[in-house]
């Protein structure tokens, strides 16, 4: 009988075991995206009228994510050009640059499915970021000392970049014309 209750006891104990290892493979962080897991599908170049303190919401990047998994943002960087030559030379700076550090929802998560959106907007909103469908929307607050009134993306040739936080590039969207409100991705 003490050898049928010690081999219970050790099945017992590997099964519970195994379950356990299942269970921490299964609840896995996501990875950081990859270079072609994010694309920029749209982007507010130019606030219609005069730039404004009320209306930086009009200029923002929306990007996807295009892979089959889901992938963790923390600390993903969106830049223009300005201030992106100044990430890849690795000189501090603090405008014109948004850096992902919490989505909105229950708890602290970065992790974004696939399919899902992220639209970075230069202006404010009375609550903060929101989730809206499968879109996450994030207020950046620019520094109005950055740009006029905080509105940093150039409305006649500049580029919208996604990158890591040491500049890698994960996505940019390029303009070189005057004439339009919103760029979109290809």
């Amino acid at each position: 009988m003490k050898k049928i209750l010690i081999s219970l006891a050790t099945v017992t104990g590997l099964m519970l075991g195994g379950l356990a290892t299942t269970a921490s493979a299964t609840a896995a962080a996501a990875p950081a995206p990859a270079a072609g897991d994010l694309k920029i599908v749209r982007v507010g170049t130019d606030a219609m009228g005069a730039d404004s303190f009320a209306n930086r919401n009009r200029e923002y990047v929306t990007f996807r994510n295009v892979s089959d998994h889901a992938v963790d943002i923390a600390n993903v960087l969106v830049e223009d050009n300005w201030a992106h030559g100044r990430t890849l030379a690795n000189r501090a700076h603090n405008c014109n640059t948004y850096k992902i550090t919490d989505l909105p929802g229950p708890g602290t998560n970065t992790e974004i499915a696939a399919g899902e959106y992220v639209t970075v907007l230069n202006g404010q909103r009375v609550g903060g970021d929101i989730k809206v469908g499968d879109e996450y929307r994030l207020y950046a607050n620019s520094d109005t000392d950055c740009g006029t009134y905080g509105q940093f993306y150039n409305n006649d040739a500049d580029t919208a970049w996604v990158t890591k936080a040491d500049g890698t590039e994960l996505a940019k969207k390029s303009w070189d014309w005057n004439g339009g409100y919103h760029v979109y991705g290809g």
